[in-house]
């Protein structure tokens, strides 16, 4: 027996060893098992991923012209079902925090009206990012480590698409969540099934555990949406503040008008602009109050933040028409975005503000593009424009009106869902000349980025 000892004890370290070795946290390979099943087809029939509705290069929205020029809901992998909302942007999502009430408290249904709730994903905020929790990592202390920055909306979204059957179309596999198991099992059984095993120290256990090995599916997702490749900064705006004498605006590499639209962007109408940043903004707060409680304008609010996403993580209502050409309209059912979700009485028709980083990506010159959660404006143009009259112009009296029949007309229709909660200064009498129309329009595309994400190439192996 005193022979085996050290036979035993040598195979017990190696085995150890090798154990740990499996556990040590690997971000690199958690970031390329998401952006494989990202671009994976996993639907039924196959033909539909996660950049099926979020094209890179077209800033991850739609990225099909007869969709965004007409339906704006994108068709799921059975083509007679569709959705009744433009696909938001999957990019510069990673700063978001979980949903809350803001100064409200942790729950937004104690918040009056949408724009004290703060968070979430999806145009609604449904993904709260308090669905995925520190069950994925069972304890292991350098799993939480690691990892638990990917925790939040953007991985409790990444489970909805695969279990929402206009989507992605999986067949249920879990009573608990639709498409667990055979998400799970699809990815166990893929060429870059390994790279599940690298990032998480054991193969997926779909027979078992199915749910849970399809959070840290989603978790991935999630970390890939997280990586620089999704959240390059690489515009020409960043490359212009980057390389500006002072690092402040007016940039040295803008064209007048470029920077006479960033002026407008950040100046309220007090002071002769949009105060688009109002929403449009992160970081530094934009609007600050006095020892008499009076509003006014932080001056360090100037948008010179490298990491500046424009976006408040906030919803609003900002009295968008219906779109009658929109996939699934109802104008006896108007989309009431944050209310459909809390119920909350002065949630109706709040959305989420998107971030306006890659807001004029597209696939080529004259790709056409929709914008908004029911695509009705069809152009930059078109919203600003929205955005400076839409109270100051009369009520159009056709029918169904589109964006441009409305401006030809010089109207605009009726809101889909009235604001309870009027933005006045902020949206529909901004008094902005066409030239300031323009140079804003000017501003907003020197924030598309230059670098692309591709799609991975077939999984090799180490």
């Amino acid at each position: 027996m005193t022979k085996t000892i050290p036979v035993l004890a040598s195979a017990l370290v190696t085995a150890l060893a090798a154990s740990s070795a499996l556990a040590e946290p690997d971000v690199a390979a958690l970031e390329a098992l998401g952006k494989q099943v990202f671009f994976d087809e996993i639907s039924v029939p196959t033909r539909q991923s996660c950049a099926t509705c979020h094209v890179p290069d077209n800033g991850f929205t739609a990225g099909v012209a007869a969709i965004n020029m007409n339906g704006v809901a994108v068709t799921g992998a059975n083509p007679h079902t569709v959705g009744n909302r433009k696909p938001p942007t999957a990019a510069y999502a990673a700063s978001v925090p979980n949903l809350t009430g803001g100064f409200f408290g942790p729950d937004c249904s104690l918040a009056p009206f949408g724009l004290f709730c703060i968070g979430g994903v999806f145009w609604d905020g449904r993904a709260t990012g308090n669905t995925i929790g520190q069950e994925v990592f069972e304890g292991d202390a350098n799993l939480t480590a690691a990892y638990a920055g990917f925790l939040g909306p953007l991985a409790d979204q990444a489970l909805g698409p695969f279990a929402n059957h206009v989507e992605q179309n999986v067949p249920d596999g879990s009573t608990e969540l639709p498409g667990a198991e055979a998400v799970c099992n699809h990815v166990a059984s893929a060429q870059y099934g390994e790279l599940f095993e690298l990032a998480w120290g054991t193969a997926p256990d779909c027979a078992n555990d199915a749910d849970l090995e399809f959070k840290r599916i989603a978790v991935a997702i999630s970390a890939f949406e997280h990586s620089t490749e999704m959240n390059s900064f690489s515009s020409f705006r960043d490359f212009a503040l980057a390389n500006d004498a002072d690092g402040m605006f007016p940039l040295d590499d803008f064209t007048d008008e470029e920077n006479l639209g960033h002026d407008l962007f950040y100046n309220t109408k007090d002071n002769g602009g949009a105060g688009c940043a109002n929403c449009h903004n992160n970081g530094v707060p934009f609007i600050l109050f006095d020892e008499n409680f009076q509003p006014f304008q932080n001056p360090d609010a100037r948008g010179e933040e490298p990491d500046q996403i424009y976006s408040d993580n906030s919803f609003h209502n900002i009295g968008i028409p219906p779109n009658p050409a929109a996939a699934n309209f109802d104008p006896n059912d108007p989309d009431e975005g944050l209310f459909e979700f809390t119920g909350v009485p002065g949630h109706e028709g709040d959305f989420r503000t998107p971030t306006l980083r890659n807001v004029d990506m597209r696939r080529g010159n004259g790709f056409p593009k929709a914008y908004m959660h029911n695509g009705y404006f069809k152009t930059l143009e078109q919203v600003v424009h929205f955005y400076n009259t839409a109270s100051s112009k009369p009520t159009c009296t056709m029918s169904g009106a589109s964006a441009a029949e409305a401006i030809a007309n010089d109207c605009w229709p009726e809101a889909e869902v009235t604001p309870i909660l009027p933005l006045a200064g902020l949206v529909g009498d901004l008094e902005l000349s066409p030239d300031q129309e323009a140079a804003l329009v000017a501003y907003l595309k020197t924030l598309t980025d230059t670098v692309i994400v591709k799609a991975p190439l077939p999984y090799v192996g180490n």
